[in-house]
């Protein structure tokens, strides 16, 4: 009998004892703060940079685009004149041809360039895959 009362008490107390914890407070949660937003550099967008348009060099910057007035020098030393006339770092000059592109950072895409590019794209889009494409030098 006494046996059987303190396997009871015992039994009793365990139960009072997860009782006791089920009933407590779960704890507040933590302030996080914000994931950041991924913010393109100021100044410069995708399109950004200066193109031979109807016999006119444009230059866009941030979205606006204006005719090139003045010589304007880009990040890598890369002089452009308003005539088209591009003078690159290392002293060889180009002059830019209709279509062509130069980034702000110098990176000259000619119209040429651009037509290739296109043409692969397409290869790839249509599923002819691996095609060999002769350059002309």
């Amino acid at each position: 009998m006494k046996l059987r009362f303190s396997f009871l008490l015992t039994l009793g107390l365990a139960v009072a004892g997860f009782a006791a914890q089920a009933q407590t407070k779960v704890a507040p949660r933590r302030a996080v703060a914000p994931k950041q937003k991924v913010v393109v550099r100021e100044g410069v967008t995708l399109k950004d940079g200066v193109v031979m348009q109807e016999g006119k060099v444009l230059v866009t910057q941030q979205g606006h685009t204006t005719p090139l007035a003045d010589a304007t020098t880009l990040t890598n030393g890369t002089k452009i004149m308003a005539d088209g006339t591009v003078t690159k770092p290392d002293g060889s000059t180009v002059t830019l041809q209709e279509g062509d592109m130069m980034s702000l950072s110098g990176r000259l895409t000619t119209k040429a360039m651009k037509a290739e590019q296109d043409s692969l794209m397409m290869m790839a889009k249509n599923g002819k895959g691996k095609a060999k494409v002769k350059r002309k030098n």
